[in-house]
């Protein structure tokens, strides 16, 4: 309790001791000293009808609103950088000019999403299903199938059907004189009413990666994929699971492909990596 006491009574004497605030003149800079820190304060903006630059970080999400505040604001020295992996493009509009320094504190950043269906189909990629689970899924995702038809994948979801059988082969005899069954275990699998579909090893997808609005044309987004079909039988039940090939890559692919329609509309370079904090 003295302890408190005497912080306190040194917080009070302090204050009382503290000099009066003096009127500040408009239009001015200030610095006072805290702590052994110097703090500014800057008042020039303040009184102004307008800031004296611009400042601060757009995020925008498709590529025409991207467009169209870069050539509102941007000059010959604005720079332009690409985070593949982030999805992201970032523009330093008053980046350093091939003299001067500048800034580097207005930005312009393209923040590339995934679509919806993209996460789902990365997010059950190699994990095992129940056939009623897996054939759930294919209804919900018809329109992304692409070979064997939607309404085949999906007859064969609901219809499928796998038996494991073991032949016993030969015995062969051991050094101990004991002989041991060697046996053979295969499964069969068939789909269909009548068992007449043919159940495949891959089957193809075509999916919009990034959620981007595409005015006309084929979009640079959509990418076929194989996801290699896999099933099999665990205690009685069977589990189905599909691995889809390479989506990291095809991702990559996919906003580069928007790096170029950037590049191509507004006549630059966009560099790879990220500006400087």
């Amino acid at each position: 309790m003295s302890e408190l006491r005497t912080e306190n009574d040194a917080l009070i004497q302090a204050l009382n001791g503290a000099q009066a605030p003096d009127e500040l003149e408009p239009g001015a800079i200030y610095g006072y000293k805290l702590n052994d820190r110097v703090h500014v304060v800057d008042l020039l903006d303040r009184d102004r009808e307008s800031p004296q630059r611009k400042t601060g970080t757009v995020v925008v999400e498709d590529v025409a609103s991207f467009l169209h505040y870069y050539g509102k604001h941007a000059d010959e020295a604005s720079e332009v950088y690409v985070d593949v992996d982030g999805k992201r493009i970032t523009a330093v509009i008053n980046a350093h000019t091939s003299i001067d320094p500048r800034w580097g504190d207005h930005r312009l950043v393209l923040q590339l999403r995934t679509t919806k269906a993209w996460q789902e189909w990365v997010g059950q990629d190699r994990k095992p299903m129940s056939q009623q689970t897996f054939a759930e899924f294919v209804e919900d995702h018809l329109g992304d199938i692409r070979e064997p038809s939607a309404a085949d994948m999906l007859e064969i979801a609901t219809t499928f059907q796998a038996k494991t059988k073991v032949n016993f082969s030969s015995a062969m005899p051991l050094a101990s004189g004991d002989r041991r069954l060697v046996f053979e275990e295969t499964t069969d699998a068939s789909a269909g009413a009548k068992g007449q579909l043919q159940v495949p090893t891959v089957f193809k997808i075509a999916v919009k990666c990034l959620e981007l609005p595409v005015a006309e044309g084929e979009d640079p987004t959509v990418y076929g994929i194989d996801a290699r079909f896999r099933y099999r039988i665990q205690g009685g039940s069977l589990q189905v699971v599909y691995l889809l090939d390479d989506t990291a890559a095809v991702l990559r692919d996919a906003v580069l492909a928007v790096v170029g329609q950037v590049e191509t509309a507004l006549g630059i370079v966009i560099m790879r990596g990220t500006p400087s904090p």
